[in-house]
């Protein structure tokens, strides 16, 4: 049963030097208690107090008369008490047996070992060796808890902000579903109202005409129904230009054949007064056709904001490319405004934040510089999706 060094090797016998200070409480110089199951929660290391409620008694009587002593401890444990080295009046070992199964010859060894000065010492340096080899464990052990601890603080920092950006994501994620929602219902009561007050009148109208000419035709002065034939015709064609506007405010002509710059210069020459001059520079890549249709809706809007607000003379459109991203910039040297006007739902500048929200669901950015006098700069950024897809849209015209 005995170990290496004679001493504990299943548990069953556990050895300590004590020594015993001043005070009379034994204090462990060298050994150790882990194997010994009733002593684990008691467990003392090199230095430090040592079980010193069973210790005490057999250490204090050893120390007393120099003669082995007896004792036993609260678990039941039986102790031997011996001065260690021999005939020292200051140390004593004690050890630890377990309930009779440490057999006879194993107590002597260990007494033998521990009286014996040269054996002792051997046995000290063991024991501080493992002691300080506990200490290493225990401290690696630590230093594991503690950067786990870390980590799970981390990973747990990281996972409580991504709930935060992920509730942050739905919230702006709603606010753009009702937004989107909420101008798609605004185009199609505008588109209702457009073609109820011109299409649907002069159809109405040229209908009425239609029903004059027939009770003409049937009247004793038939000559009238070619008057009221032509006042049908004439309401036809106008119901025919109106619904031709509509269409073209939802599908701008040319957009789709020629491109973003061919169909700003047929807006241009319908919608802006010939007393404006605008000059349309460069031109943009194909992109798919809602990319577009958005692109030159924000460029539309632009210019009209500049027409109706700015009183300039002259309007500069450029287009250009930098990469994959389409560069569009109007520029006009009308009166200019205050840009943080922009930022206010209530005021001036509502068509500006349409356009930064149309520019932020096309995955770009609108930025808007003004003074008063000095004109406006409205700079548009869109990618333009991938380069793949623009030269496939490219080689089908």
């Amino acid at each position: 049963m005995a170990g290496r060094d004679g001493i504990g090797a299943d548990g069953i016998l556990v050895a300590a030097q004590l020594w015993a200070g001043e005070a009379g409480d034994p204090l462990l110089l060298a050994g150790w208690d882990d194997l010994w199951p009733a002593c684990a929660k008691r467990v003392a290391d090199d230095g430090a107090d040592a079980c010193q409620s069973c210790a005490a008694a057999p250490v204090r009587d050893v120390i007393r008369t120099g003669r082995p002593a007896r004792g036993v401890c609260p678990s039941g444990t039986r102790l031997l008490a011996f001065p260690a080295p021999a005939n020292s009046r200051t140390t004593v070992a004690l050890l630890r047996l377990d309930g009779g199964l440490a057999q006879g010859p194993d107590v002597l060894a260990a007494a033998r070992l521990l009286r014996d000065p040269g054996q002792l010492v051997r046995w000290q340096a063991s024991q501080r060796t493992r002691g300080a080899e506990r200490r290493r464990s225990a401290m690696a052990a630590l230093e594991r808890v503690v950067a786990t601890t870390e980590e799970f603080h981390r990973l747990y920092t990281t996972a409580d902000r991504d709930r935060a950006s992920t509730a942050q994501d739905a919230s702006n994620l709603d606010s753009l579903a009702r937004e989107t929602l909420r101008d798609s219902e605004a185009v199609q009561t505008e588109i209702a109202h457009n073609l109820h007050d011109t299409a649907a009148q002069s159809m109405v109208s040229a209908h009425r005409f239609l029903e004059a000419a027939r009770a003409s035709l049937a009247s004793p002065d038939p000559s009238a129904a070619d008057r009221h034939l032509a006042a049908a015709g004439e309401r036809l064609l106008a119901a025919i230009r109106e619904v031709r506007a509509v269409l073209n405010s939802l599908v701008p002509p040319g957009l789709e054949e020629l491109g973003l710059a061919n169909a700003l210069r047929i807006f241009v020459r319908d919608a802006v007064p010939p007393s404006i001059a605008v000059e349309i520079s460069g031109d943009v890549p194909r992109a798919e056709n809602w990319l577009e249709a958005g692109i030159f809706a924000m460029t539309a809007s632009a210019i009209d904001n500049a027409v109706v607000h700015a009183r300039p003379s002259l309007i500069e459109v450029a287009l250009q490319a930098d990469g994959y991203t389409g560069i569009i910039t109007v520029r006009d040297d009308g009166v200019g405004f205050d840009p943080g006007l922009v930022r206010r739902p209530t005021g001036t500048g509502r068509g500006l934040l349409h356009m930064a929200r149309r520019a932020s669901w096309l995955g770009g950015r609108l930025d808007v510089a003004s003074r008063l006098g000095e004109g406006t700069t409205v700079r548009m950024t869109v990618p333009l999706g991938e380069p793949g897809a623009r030269q496939g849209r490219d080689a089908n015209g």
